[in-house]
């Protein structure tokens, strides 16, 4: 047994499919918080509550999305029925995206529009961090995983160096 499939099954303990619902749509919720908060006017004048909200709403809005599709996806490959392990994932799935939510949202809160850049540098951290460990998981060497991290940072960066450049 290495060492790597110790650390996931202490992690995930039986509960696979429920960590991967979960973390997918951190991830999800995360990458679209993201692209969302980037796109953000900054001449309109928003007081931190306003912003806090959109942000939240925003969320609120791809988990709701997410979850009529799950559902529908779910009744359409059980004959109708909503497992019980639906409901589980679904769950996995909220936690997950209240995870990026509450990411994004508490520095927008604590600091108004200045925070907006500090919510879009978290969630980029996030999502380095688990694409360093899925990296890392899946047997490549650390240059390899931080490699794929600096691909994911460049992407981000070409996004909001288009934001700045289409700023008035």
């Amino acid at each position: 047994m290495t060492d790597r499939t110790t650390f996931s099954g202490r992690l995930l303990r039986g509960r696979t499919e429920e960590w991967r619902e979960g973390v997918t749509m951190a991830i999800y919720v995360n990458l679209s918080l993201l692209a969302v908060l980037l796109v953000i006017p900054d001449e309109e004048e928003q007081t931190n509550i306003e912003l806090t909200l959109t942000v939240l709403a925003t969320a609120i809005g791809l988990l709701v999305a997410h979850h009529v599709a799950f559902r529908l996806s779910s009744r359409l490959m059980h004959a109708g029925e909503v497992r019980h392990d639906t409901k589980r994932l679904m769950l996995a799935q909220t936690l997950g995206g209240a995870t990026a939510a509450g990411i994004a949202a508490v520095p927008v809160l604590i600091m108004g529009e200045n925070g907006l850049w500090v919510s879009d540098l978290l969630l980029l951290v996030f999502v380095c961090i688990i694409g360093f460990v899925a990296s890392r998981s899946g047997g490549a060497s650390v240059p390899r995983a931080l490699g794929y991290v600096a691909l994911l940072v460049l992407i981000v960066l070409g996004v909001v160096i288009l934001k700045l450049a289409t700023m008035h």
